[in-house]
């Protein structure tokens, strides 16, 4: 186990904030309480990218983010605060750009290119040429039209010293030997042979500004190992795997062993030289062995371990991004330290909302003309599989005919409708094989997808069912074939869930958006304590190491914007009647735009009226993103503008209308109950199993949209000077509205995580009983060694404790509420870590003490015999 790792501090790295800029950060983070940065990826990526998911090269640091030089900056810093980092990679895909070189020598010489089999391409037959060529779906237009227009031109490229066609901002090598039928230029064994002449005679010849130089220039593209087409067939006829549907990243072979040394040599060396101390693996489930790739990583990283400075061989760190569906469990065989946190993320939400107010917000969703989130997302899964995913689905349908002779009559369509039904109902991401086997993890899932497929069939289709559950639940015939069924099953049920789930219907979904996750299931609305208590014991047991997030770079809304939009879960709040209200005075657009509309606007409401200077222009983004992602009724290739202008003018027009003040008042009205529940988030966060995760500023109050709103810069000075200030809690308590309470309760646990690592690495979990009034809303916990434990007591359903705008609690109940501590801590003396108080086991005969107070508190104690 890795004793140092304690905290993770994720950044985003890019040309505007660079290795060098994190330089300056590392005291303050240190003084926070953090141990290791988690670093957004770092490898060398398209010009620009704000993201760095889109790698063109393995081989280094991407200079716009400082370098290697930046990067051993950081690194020399981070080492004298006795901190550590991890770094995000991305062994799924590479992006399509022509600084990937490797990607470019593919296009040049196709099938014979040293890096061919790096790429996992279908290099069969395709629908509109014949063997070995690369579908390129990257044109506005027919390739007829774009040479007509002049749109598409042949150059020579001093710098690549290699002739190239050039289409807007993208370019496509030429490879030597499509050139052979020129007149006069079969002589020419390389470009570099070629005078200054003759290049000019063939850039002529192939010029496109006279009529034979546009019908050469098309004889020439027909003569590359590569195909250009038309963007909008991309989903029809792509044939090489992409990072979901986009067309700018392709997927690698990364189960081959040459791919995976390859791209993992530099990444290596780091590792051995003491620069990177771990990894998160980005889209786990896009790898075909996602289980052999981990415990391929481990293995090597244990043995460079002993190369490492002696003081810093600690355990290799692994995190995986993965979602995990309801009751799904990672399996230990995988070798890592966890996942990177969404399934906590999914944990304390269910927890945090209130059961009582799920059947009447379904009704208000029903009064808005729309479906159950089963069949939204379904709707959205046979959209994606007749679109973006077209050939995928095709190719597998296409590899289960071998397995029914011509006398069966199974034809193409009844295999297509078998399959159909299965994806649909497919529960997880994918499904993992042992060896020869389905994995015993993943068969329950499948069981289940085919059980729930059968409710649907028709009885003469059953036995098709059946044969078809068989051969991907057997898997014998797994091979490293791209093509076996298997293999294209998994490879598409993965994206599909995500395409269709998160990137789809939680926009077209808006029952209660908090619901509406990465990592979460919004058909599932709430949990009860003993189910959170379930899970804490679950990841203590198998991945105590695990990350726990409830912010990160990819979230739809920002942890306090969902921690208030969970209030509305809460009967008290009233919040049906308050939308059927609002919807009855603003019949502008549809109920459904309404309140997605309205949630968003409670969500991203800011506290502090300086946040309000761009707060129009920010909705505004996020909303057409938000309607184009939906794909109702406008999309990101079929905008309807004046759909889009109608639904933003009304949003608008709520910010300056009368309406405001009654919105303005309902928010300010469940804001403090919000605030609990936030700071709820974070004790939990910080106390759990598992290792606390923090995005970068969400130190403060986080109302952010989804990327890019969650990107924006973060004013770190203004961070390091309200941490510097000697405030106790209370006293910030009556100024919560500027978030320094929320990061000095982050500074004051990580204090404690550090003094007594040994509490947070072995201390066992274990609930306390909770009887009384409030035993529903009291979430309390220990954590123990022999020699140590903490209590921790937080509140949930908020609202209904009648929080005060001082974020005091003034229900009764408290008074009639007990919790009970085991007999052997009876003489303990309990010091509160928030609030400098002490106490004793019988003030715990009631918890009267926390009526006219923050409903939380985290004590600790040392055995006394």
């Amino acid at each position: 186990m890795n004793r140092s790792l304690r905290a993770t501090y994720r950044l985003q790295f890019h040309k505007d904030y660079t290795l060098y800029d994190a330089v300056q950060l590392v005291p303050y983070l240190e003084n926070l309480g953090i141990s290791h940065i988690y670093a957004s990826p770092l490898l060398a990526a398209v010009p620009g990218s704000m993201h760095g998911y889109d790698t063109i090269s393995w081989d280094y640091i991407d200079p716009e983010k400082g370098g290697e030089a930046g990067l051993q900056a950081l690194v020399d810093a981070l080492r004298a605060h006795n901190m550590g980092l991890i770094l995000d990679i991305v062994p799924n895909h590479m992006s399509t750009h022509h600084l990937n070189v490797w990607w470019q020598d593919v296009l040049k010489y196709g099938y014979s290119s040293k890096y061919a089999a790096f790429f996992d391409i279908d290099w069969d037959v395709s629908q509109v040429d014949e063997a070995h060529h690369i579908i390129l779906p990257f044109l506005e237009k027919p390739l007829s039209d774009i040479i007509r227009e002049k749109k598409i031109r042949f150059l020579y490229m001093d710098e690549e010293r290699s002739f190239v066609f050039v289409y807007e901002d993208r370019i496509f090598p030429v490879a030597l030997e499509s050139m052979k039928w020129v007149e006069g230029f079969a002589e020419y064994k390389n470009e570099e042979s070629l005078t200054s002449v003759s290049r000019k005679h063939l850039i002529d010849f192939f010029s496109s500004e006279t009529s034979e130089g546009r019908q050469n220039l098309s004889m020439l593209l027909q003569k590359q190992h590569y195909r250009l087409v038309w963007w909008r067939n991309a989903g029809d006829l792509v044939n090489w795997r992409r990072f979901f549907d986009v067309t700018s990243l392709i997927a690698l072979r990364m189960e081959q062993s040459y791919v995976f040394n390859n791209t993992h040599a530099y990444l290596f060396d780091l590792y051995q030289r003491g620069l990177i101390d771990g990894f998160r693996i980005d889209h786990i489930d896009g790898l075909l062995q996602p289980d052999e790739y981990c415990r391929n990583l481990r293995k090597k990283l244990e043995q460079l371990k002993q190369k490492r400075p002696e003081f810093l061989r600690n355990d290799p760190i692994i995190f995986i991004e993965k979602i995990l569906a309801d009751k799904e469990s990672l399996p230990k065989k995988w070798q890592v330290s966890g996942t990177t946190g969404y399934d906590f993320l999914e944990q304390i939400s269910l927890l945090l909302h209130s059961p009582k107010g799920e059947k009447k917000l379904d009704f208000v969703w029903e009064q808005c003309g729309s479906f159950p989130y089963k069949k939204v997302q379904d709707l959205a899964r046979n959209e994606k599989l007749n679109s973006s995913f077209y050939k995928m689905f095709h190719d597998l349908i296409s590899s289960f005919v071998k397995f029914f002779p011509l006398e069966q009559n199974i034809t193409t369509h009844s295999i297509e409708t078998v399959l159909r039904n299965i994806l649909l109902s497919f529960p997880i991401y994918r499904i993992y094989f042992s060896g020869n086997t389905i994995s015993k993890h993943s068969l329950p899932y499948l069981r289940k997808a085919c059980n729930e497929a059968r409710k649907g069939l028709p009885s003469y289709h059953l036995p098709l069912l059946n044969k078809i559950e068989q051969i991907l639940s057997q898997a014998i015939y797994q091979t490293l074939n791209r093509k076996a069924p298997e293999n294209l099953f998994v490879n598409l049920t993965a994206p599909l869930a995500a395409k269709a789930g998160e990137d789809t219907a939680f926009y077209r979904y808006a029952c209660l958006l908090s619901r509406n996750e990465v990592g979460t299931d919004p058909a599932l609305f709430s949990k009860n304590i003993e189910a959170f208590h379930q899970a804490n014991m679950s990841r203590f047991t198998s991945y105590p190491e695990a990350l726990l997030c409830t912010a990160t770079h990819d979230h739809k809304r920002g942890e306090d914007g969902r921690a208030r939009l969970m209030v509305l879960s809460e009967p008290e709040v009233k919040w049906p009647e308050t939308v059927m209200r609002w919807f009855a005075e603003n019949p502008y657009i549809s109920k459904a735009d309404q309140i997605f509309i309205y949630q968003t606007l409670i969500s991203a409401w800011p506290l502090n009226n300086e946040d309000f200077s761009n707060f129009s222009q920010r909705l505004q983004s996020y909303l057409t993103k938000a309607l184009r992602e939906a794909g109702l009724c406008t999309s990101w290739d079929n905008p309807d503008l004046a759909y889009e202008k109608t639904c933003q003018n009304f949003m608008v027009q709520l910010l300056y209308t009368s309406f405001v003040k009654d919105l303005a008042t309902f928010i300010n009205n469940i804001s403090p109950s919000a605030a609990i529940n936030s700071l709820t988030q974070v004790i939990l966060r910080y106390t759990v199993p598992g290792v606390p995760d923090l995005y970068q500023g969400r130190e403060e109050w986080d109302f952010s949209l989804v990327d890019p709103d969650n990107r924006r810069p973060v004013n770190y000075l203004k961070l390091q000077k309200s941490l510097g200030r000697e405030e106790n809690l209370s006293a910030l308590a009556t100024s919560w509205r500027d978030g320094r309470i929320k990061q000095e309760i982050i500074r004051k646990l990580l204090i404690l995580r550090k003094n007594y690592p040994q509490l947070f690495i072995n201390g066992l979990y274990k609930e306390i009983l909770v009887e009384g009034d409030l035993l529903d809303n009291v979430v309390v916990f220990q954590r123990f060694t022999k020699d140590i434990k903490i209590i921790v007591i937080t509140s949930r359903f908020n609202f209904s404790l009648k929080i005060n705008e001082s974020l005091q609690s003034c229900h009764e109940g408290w008074k009639k509420t007990k919790i009970f501590l085991h007999d052997d801590w009876k003489s303990a003396e309990w010091k509160s870590i928030l609030w400098n108080k002490s106490c004793k086991n019988k003030d715990f005969d009631n918890l009267g003490y926390f009526y006219g107070a923050l409903p939380f508190d985290v004590l600790i104690a040392h055995h006394v015999t």
